[in-house]
């Protein structure tokens, strides 16, 4: 996939022709591997994008604000002001202003297509726990399974907590352990059997299915959702 640079917008030919040829052809690939129904890294990257291009945005009116006024007319009967302001926007600014209104709605869309796609996997996978319910929940296993649901991959997960400046999070630090062939001998309980055998501390482990419904791109779509969702799932267990 196309990578677009943290500092297109300032860095290079300032044109707004140009800008927005660099901002569809990295669409354009954002929106291919959506297509193939690949959520990360591309839905990632975007959110960044756009979170930075609003940050410029509101950058630019708070100096645009900060430039010093003369008062063009007043009317007195409603006690109100009109304003013009002295110091006039270049070129730069006017060529930046016009990438700036074109780009946030464009990547609006496409930020809204992927979070739709992710909706989708997300609606379609379902999480129970395989065993005898343990009240240890920060550490433990899941199993991760698609469709037509013959294989099934394990790992061991821990559930950390992160202190950002915005707040605290939940953190799913996981490792993946093995794949294995599901039959009638064996089944998701006699391989919770076999982790209990081999781990010290996994009798106090907790051990979740997690099946999809859909066929999707694993490392880039299955299991990064997957996580976020045990993640949320494992919350509202340590809530009750």
């Amino acid at each position: 996939m196309k990578t677009l640079s943290k500092d297109w917008i300032t860095e290079g030919l300032i044109d707004a022709e140009y800008k927005t040829y660099l901002l569809l052809a990295y669409l354009s690939d954002v929106k291919n591997e959506f297509q193939e129904r690949k959520i990360y890294p591309g839905f990632t990257d975007l959110y960044q994008h756009y979170q930075n291009i609003l940050s410029v945005k509101s950058g630019r009116e708070i100096l645009r604000n900060s430039f010093p006024k003369a008062i063009t007319s007043a009317d007195w009967e409603s006690m109100q002001l009109e304003y013009e302001q002295k110091v006039k926007d270049n070129d730069f600014f006017a060529v930046m202003d016009e990438i700036i209104e074109y780009s946030i709605p464009v990547m609006k869309q496409h930020l809204d297509e992927g979070t739709e796609l992710y909706k989708h996997v997300e609606q379609n996978l379902h999480i129970s726990e395989v065993g005898l319910t343990s009240p240890f929940v920060e550490n433990g296993y899941f199993f991760l399974c698609a469709p037509p649901k013959r294989e099934a991959s394990v790992y061991e997960y821990s559930l950390t907590r992160v202190h950002l400046p915005d707040g605290n999070y939940r953190a799913l630090h996981v490792s993946h352990l093995s794949n294995f062939s599901l039959s009638y001998t064996q089944t998701f309980e006699s391989i919770k059997t076999d982790l209990i055998r081999s781990a010290r501390n996994a009798p106090r482990y907790a051990t979740y299915l997690i099946e999809s419904e859909l066929y999707v791109p694993w490392e880039e779509s299955l299991l990064p959702v997957a996580k976020r969702r045990l993640v949320e799932y494992l919350s509202k267990e340590k809530q009750a």
